[in-house]
């Protein structure tokens, strides 16, 4: 009998200790171009410790807006530059998405409520003519939003929707700008069975964070700060691979954009380990 326990005990040792150097041999791989394991990193204000969004405003420019989960403000700014410039947009809220048109910046509060306006628009460090349309998608949980450069299409995509608890995907939207009234043309879905083929989600769902579009290669990166991953999939949704994000860089990643070089941009908030947020800059490789 005693030598049965030793068995079972030094069994279960063996198990843990396989398991630990398993979890420790993780290998961090990263999309074609770039390389997650070497980033820039630039420090933020304390003002961005919260740091929920970024996007390039201009198409032609490497300036960069971000927003913050609080306080309905957008910061425009050039990483590693101190010069901010904070432009005010709306009232204390749960903002966390930001995207940019052709011609204006859209911001997503968590309720899906979408907000549009034009940075040219500013008096006294104040956007005016904001138009903030309710009840578009469906009142859920909503992080991320995107534009589709090329035909200035809005992508929203759900976090936690109450039409997905009983499927294996996560809901998006596609929205049109008609005038001054965005109007949904279409839906798209994210597979995360799919994402699951790739890397285990663990028995959890899938909850992204953020996402943007790879024009250079046409594909959709979806960040997932829960998840800790990066999600990559081709121009219809179809899930191509996915990357774990090494939590060493990757805190709490929050907002993905890249700018006119195809430079990928992520950003982290701030936390124990790293106490201010960040900005991660990965440079597309020739």
């Amino acid at each position: 009998m005693r030598n049965s326990i030793r068995t079972v005990i030094l069994l279960s040792i063996l198990s843990s200790a396989l398991i630990s150097c398993a979890q420790e041999k993780t290998v961090y791989t990263s999309p074609a171009g770039y390389d997650l394991t070497q980033p820039e990193t630039f420090y933020l204000i304390d003002a961005l410790h919260e740091i929920s969004g970024i996007t390039f405003p201009f198409r032609d420019s490497d300036m960069l807006v971000a927003i913050e989960d609080e306080t309905g403000t957008l910061y425009h700014f050039q990483p590693g530059e101190k010069d901010i410039i904070h432009s005010k947009f709306g009232k204390k809220g749960d903002y966390e998405g930001i995207a940019a048109t052709s011609r204006e910046i859209v911001v997503l509060k968590s309720d899906g409520t979408l907000y549009t306006m034009s940075l040219e628009h500013s008096k006294n460090g104040t956007i005016q003519n904001v138009i903030k349309t309710e009840g578009l998608i469906p009142d859920d949980e909503y992080e991320g939003v995107a534009v589709d450069t090329t035909n200035d299409l809005i992508y929203v995509l759900c976090k936690e929707c109450k039409a997905d608890k009983k499927s294996d995907t996560v809901s998006g939207y596609i929205i049109e700008r008609k005038g001054n009234k965005p109007v949904v043309i279409s839906n798209f879905q994210v597979d995360s069975e799919q994402i699951n083929s790739f890397h285990t989600l663990k028995g959890k769902d899938f909850r992204p964070s953020a996402l943007a579009k790879n024009t250079q290669t046409d594909e959709w990166y979806i960040l997932s700060s829960i998840n800790k991953m990066l999600v990559v999939t081709d121009a219809d949704w179809n899930v191509k691979t996915v990357y774990p994000l090494n939590p060493k860089h990757f805190n709490q990643p929050e907002g993905i954009a890249f700018d006119r070089y195809h430079n990928l941009y992520i950003s982290n908030e701030g936390g124990d380990k790293t106490k201010k947020g960040t900005i991660l800059k990965f440079r597309m490789s020739q």
